[in-house]
């Protein structure tokens, strides 16, 4: 009796490349949606924690007769310039958690998903996470301590309460930092509660602002 030979099934070695090159080109065209929608999910994530960041500032405003927190010293000379340099209190040595603490219930509000340190050479923090050096990823606006009540503000709704220290969802942090382009890069909280995104170029010019009228902050 002659023996049959079986037929051995499997992949030749060009469909198998075959099948690696449909994978690769497959995965070059999904990992940018995934991280992309990742990064959506961390601003989402952000933009909450700032809304519910500013409600506890402006509880706080309510329970001190409309007064914000004392008035926040400057901070110290430093030969370069960083991000956001007036409003980081941290780096003169305060802690302004000590105003909000009471009114947060979870200290994770502090912490942007997306906080990976500062990429410029000049920040304190050595590129360390800003939530980790200082406590928290999001500045208050110590222009506003230095206005001292509510009612001085002409503008609540266009006057920043506080912002994310950096533009960690921008496509390039560091170049629309420095260029202080307008469009959208930092989540910001405002003086009448609210949240959204808010241009560089609004941080910049809150955070040391000209003395002129209508714009609700003063030097």
């Amino acid at each position: 009796m002659q023996k049959q030979c079986r037929k051995q099934s499997g992949f030749t070695l060009i469909e198998l490349l075959v099948v690696i090159a449909i994978i690769a080109i497959l995965a070059a065209i999904l990992f940018p949606v995934f991280a992309k929608a990742r990064e959506q999910a961390r601003k989402t994530q952000c933009i909450s924690n700032v809304n519910q960041l500013g409600k506890a500032w402006m509880m706080y405003v309510q329970d001190y007769d409309e007064h914000f927190p004392p008035r926040l010293p400057p901070p110290p000379a430093i030969a370069e310039p960083y991000p956001c340099k007036p409003c980081r209190v941290a780096m003169v040595g305060v802690d302004i958690k000590l105003y909000s603490d009471p009114y947060i219930k979870s200290q994770g509000l502090y912490r942007c998903p997306s906080d990976f340190g500062i990429p410029v050479a000049a920040d304190p923090t050595k590129g360390k996470p800003v939530w980790q050096a200082e406590g928290t990823s999001y500045c208050l606006n110590t222009v506003v301590t230095r206005l001292g009540s509510l009612a001085a503000i002409v503008q609540p709704s266009d006057t920043y309460m506080g912002a994310e220290v950096f533009a960690w969802h921008g496509d390039d942090p560091v170049g629309n930092w420095q260029n202080r382009t307008g469009k959208p890069q930092r989540v910001a909280y405002f003086c009448d509660g609210h949240a959204k995104l808010a241009s560089e170029g609004t941080i910049a010019e809150q955070c040391s602002p000209p003395a002129a009228p209508g714009i609700g902050l003063v030097p």
